[in-house]
């Protein structure tokens, strides 16, 4: 979509939604009273059948994100009135249960909506909500992403950047990519519409959470840490899951039902605007939608004025939805389209010139006579280019160098849950997973022997295959604890043809890696056991542990030249160094423990203080060794190669929140904040590992008052001292920040306003690599700094729901 289209489909829009106000179909009279409101009302039960009392009952609209909550009584009844109509999510939490999540509740004006809920028996929880604090024990389920988080958000990534225990490494303005107790990337899962997708790049420009806009991410759950054998498997660090919204069908008294979404946003620094479009139709079984999203950005600048380049982009994401249900299957089928026409980079040698992807996701899911089956098929086709971009071509050493890949995923999942007894629950999955890579540079005319007459073959035929089982079993053995203990297996092959390079200059370096075996056959065994204590009403303590595999990727085993331009190509770390693969690497094996100790109110909604040490310790971790050194005036690369060593992760989380008053007169004000610390060390030497987030705290004051919400943060990290001194890694000095955000929502329309960094602080980011931009237009000769992050920002973004 080009920028003069969007006030071409600004009719339109207006079209749509007076075309909806106009067709809506009528209340039947019977449910018409002069009430403006409507309400929900049921009775909360275990699995035996048995009411379960003092459980919280929250209804959310999860247009505008409004919510209020009640504690079911003696009885298990629960009666939520004075609710505006439309959409709404239910959640209920219960000490010892599974949090129930009910997300197809119509509520009508004038009726009462009965719905009854049973909940399962709780698995232990080390899941964090990301839109807003909650203070639920047990291992929750996913959470719903407000449209403030999203509207300010240039990437899915983002979204989850305040949950505790995660912070992101900076890559492109769409590539952000979150860390989990300091591993992150392909050490973390990172799960799509319940999709594991590779990244189709040898600097990982395309992790898998650039496949989906922030605008359509409306529910995600974070596992920093342990996390349970059913949500990892291949990863190390913890789990994100990002899903975009659930199907709704046309509920009693409606023909259709109809639903779309406009929406348009603009943030100063950089120019950063778009807008997204929605449309869903669907009678009681059948449903067909449309979701499509453009956004565009140039270079910011940051609280010093100094522009910083390559970090422009564009991106264009298509996806229609068809969805079909009886009363006990769902199968919904997707299918999108990917495209980013052109991204810069400023912390690495090129620059992504092209992504383009397809997939097709099909979703079944069965309510069996006893328990509940849930599988996904998934085929996704990446196109991947890498070249010199737009700001680069104009600094003081040009060069023309294509780099083309070409990715392809594929494969299932199965799970299947059912209760053994009234007290444990048994879960079951296998996986499959295969990855196919192409990666070749095409030569350039005239620079032979450098880079022609031939194709340089990076990847040939690359395969990662990885197939998975796992069990798990859930108990709630009395009041007080809850246990979780699951078993897994992966087994990962992996393997690549035969290479080439440019010329014979490459020659030597090629005939070695054609002459070893490429074939590898991993196989990784996960085990975790954790548990759950309630010591009274207000604390409860959960204990855990994990032990996690992880097989290498592709180019950590097959980037085969020690050439070092070639070598110059290869890498996803922002450092400006050389990578060097190494076929006889080992699987990473993490064994972690943990502690959580939580205290919160009886009612556990006025006050919550959450603390949470842990330690990992990671045989076989890939780090690298240093092949050579090279200086260019007055910085130092390192040629590096990948190769196992064992490391120790430890550091801690916190998280509190606070009610600070809640009126009619005033509304409500909450206070919460989250901070993190992490230490990283390689054993052998002693020495940093490469980006570890130093000390880091946020605080925010929120406050609600009938249709407006606004609030203030304050952002700090500590300076970054500890820094690996193989990737000649930089100390970044410590920054505190200002952001400011407000909403106001009104009928069918939200406003969002937000303003970050609002004092233009100039600030090094710890997790942000090198400005290699600069320092190749310095001549090559300059000290190369740190990537400095964006000043002063304002971000404004206006949303219908019709």
């Amino acid at each position: 979509m080009k920028p003069w289209l969007l006030p071409t489909l600004l009719p339109a829009v207006c079209l749509c939604i007076l075309v909806h106000l106009t067709s809506a179909q009528k209340i039947p009279d019977t449910a018409i009273t002069p009430a403006v409101t409507g309400r929900i009302a049921g009775v909360i039960k275990d699995p035996t059948g048995a009411v379960i009392p003092d459980a919280t009952v929250k209804v959310k609209n999860v247009t505008f994100g409004m919510s209020r909550s009640r504690v079911t009584n003696i009885s298990g009844n629960y009666i939520i009135d004075n609710l505006s109509s439309g959409l709404c999510q239910i959640t209920v939490t219960a000490n010892g249960f599974e949090t129930a999540i009910i997300r197809n509740t119509m509520v009508i004006v004038g009726a009462e909506t009965t719905v009854n809920i049973t909940l399962k028996i709780a698995r232990v929880k080390t899941t964090v909500e990301v839109s807003e604090p909650q203070s639920e024990a047990i291992y929750a389920d996913r959470h719903s992403a407000s449209y403030n988080d999203r509207a300010h958000s240039r990437n899915a990534a983002e979204i989850v950047a305040d949950a505790p225990g995660v912070s992101l490494r900076e890559n492109g303005q769409l590539a952000s990519i979150p860390f989990l107790h300091g591993l992150g990337d392909e050490r973390a899962k990172l799960v799509v519409n319940g999709v594991t997708i590779s990244s189709a790049c040898a600097n990982h420009m395309n992790p898998p959470l650039s496949y989906i806009a922030p605008a359509f991410a409306a529910q995600i759950t974070v596992m920093a840490g342990i996390t349970p054998v059913s949500q990892g498997g291949d990863s190390l660090g913890g789990t994100v899951s990002v899903e975009s919204r659930t199907p709704v069908f046309a509920a009693a008294g409606e023909i259709l039902h109809k639903e779309g979404t406009a929406t348009s946003f603009y943030r100063s620094n950089g120019q950063n605007y778009g807008g997204l479009l929605t449309e869903w139709v669907a009678g009681r079984n059948l449903g067909i939608g449309y979701a499509g999203s453009w956004a565009n950005n140039d270079d910011y600048t940051d609280g010093g004025g100094h522009k910083v380049t390559s970090s422009y982009a564009q991106t264009t994401d298509q996806t229609v939805t068809v969805a079909a249900q009886s009363k006990s299957n769902l199968i919904v089928i997707e299918a999108n389209l990917h495209h980013i026409p052109y991204e810069g980079f400023v912390n690495a040698q090129m620059d992504m010139v092209r992504n383009y992807a397809e997939s097709i996701n099909l979703h079944y899911r069965s309510n069996l006579s006893r328990g509940v089956l849930d599988a996904h098929i998934f085929w996704q086709n990446t196109w991947h280019s890498m070249n010199i971009g737009k700001d680069k071509s104009n600094l003081t050493m040009p060069m023309f160098m294509p780099m083309n890949t070409h990715g392809r995923d594929a494969g299932y999942s199965v799970k299947y849950e059912a209760p053994l007894t009234a007290r444990q629950a048994l879960r079951v999955g296998n996986e499959l997973q295969r990855f196919v890579l192409e990666d070749r540079w095409p030569p350039v005319p005239g620079t032979a022997p450098m880079m022609g007459p031939d194709t340089f073959v990076s990847i040939n035929n690359g395969r990662r295959i990885r197939l998975g089982s796992y069990a798990e079993l859930a108990s709630n053995w009395k009041a007080q604890w809850t246990t979780l203990i699951g078993l897994r297996n992966d087994t990962v092959w992996t393997n690549a043809g035969p290479v080439q390079g440019y010329s014979i200059m490459y020659e030597a370096d090629a005939a070695a890696f054609n002459a070893l075996n490429r074939a590898y056959v991993d196989p990784d065994f996960d085990a975790t056991a954790q548990a759950s204590y309630k010591m009274n009403t207000t604390s409860f303590y959960e204990f855990g542990y994990a032990r996690k595999t992880r097989a290498p990727n592709l180019y950590e085993r097959y980037a085969w030249s020690t050439n070092m331009m070639a070598s110059g190509m290869i890498g996803w770390f922002g450092d400006g160094n050389y990578y060097v693969g190494n076929v006889n690497l080992k699987p990473e094996v993490a064994n972690t423990l943990s502690i959580t100790a939580n205290w919160h109110d009886a009612a556990r909604r006025a006050w919550e203080i959450k603390l949470t040490p842990y330690e990992t310790a990671i045989q076989n971790y890939i780090d690298v060794d240093t092949k050579k050194t090279v200086t260019y005036g007055m910085s130092t690369f390192a040629q590096l190669q990948f190769a196992n060593h064992n490391a120790r992760i430890y550091g801690a989380d916190f998280s509190s929140s606070s009610a600070l008053w809640k009126s009619d007169r005033y509304g409500q004000g909450r206070l919460s904040g989250i901070g993190g610390w992490l230490h990283g060390e390689r054993l052998d030497t002693h020495t940093p590992l490469y980006q570890m987030m130093p000390v880091n705290a946020s605080v925010n004051f929120v406050e609600e008052l009938k249709e407006v919400t606004a609030g203030v943060g304050v952002q700090a990290g500590n300076r970054k001292r500890h820094v690996d001194q193989r990737r000649y890694e930089k100390v970044t000095p410590g920054y505190m920040l200002i952001n400011l955000h407000t909403s106001y929502q009104h009928g069918i329309l939200q406003a969002n306003a937000a303003v970050n960094n609002l004092l233009n602080k100039c600030y090094e980011l710890p997790m942000g690599g090198v400005n290699f931009d600069d320092f190749m237009a310095s001549g090559w000769i300059s000290k190369i700094r740190p990537l400095t992050g964006r000043g002063r920002s304002a971000s404004f973004s206006l949303t219908a729901r019709f």
